[in-house]
């Protein structure tokens, strides 16, 4: 896996859109995104397009915009405790941020991933 595509966090927070918040400030930070309040709308928008559960206590929220300024994966778990995500506890998000026009060969690594995802068994291993 390519290590600056990926990422792997723990969080402290315990509510989906604290977590986003969280997300989207450290990309705002690392100069990733151009704003972090666009981000937040896009991420929470994302939903409103389609079910992004892909596994039990397990989403996908997805984006490609112009805001994104380089593409990541995050997996995100919570440190202490589950992720509320609609009242429904979650063990695992996967964050794809997509920025426009990527490069052929990041995109491949995205869809090898992408299809991963529909093996149960390596959606649990990315759970533990």
């Amino acid at each position: 896996m390519n290590k600056n595509l990926f990422h792997e966090i723990q969080t402290k927070n315990t509510l989906y859109q604290d977590v986003i918040k969280e997300i989207g400030h450290q990309l705002k930070k690392d100069n990733t995104i151009k704003s972090h309040d666009n981000y937040f709308q896009e991420v929470l928008s994302r939903e409103k397009d389609g079910n992004i559960e892909i596994f039990p206590e397990v989403i996908l929220p997805h984006i490609q915009s112009e805001n994104i300024l380089e593409t990541t994966i995050y997996l995100i778990k919570g440190k202490n405790d589950l992720i509320k995500w609609h009242n429904k506890p979650l063990k695992l998000i996967v964050l794809l941020n997509l920025k426009p026009n990527e490069d052929p060969e990041v995109l491949i690594e995205i869809q090898t991933f992408m299809r991963n995802l529909a093996e149960e068994s390596y959606v649990e291993t990315l759970i533990k």
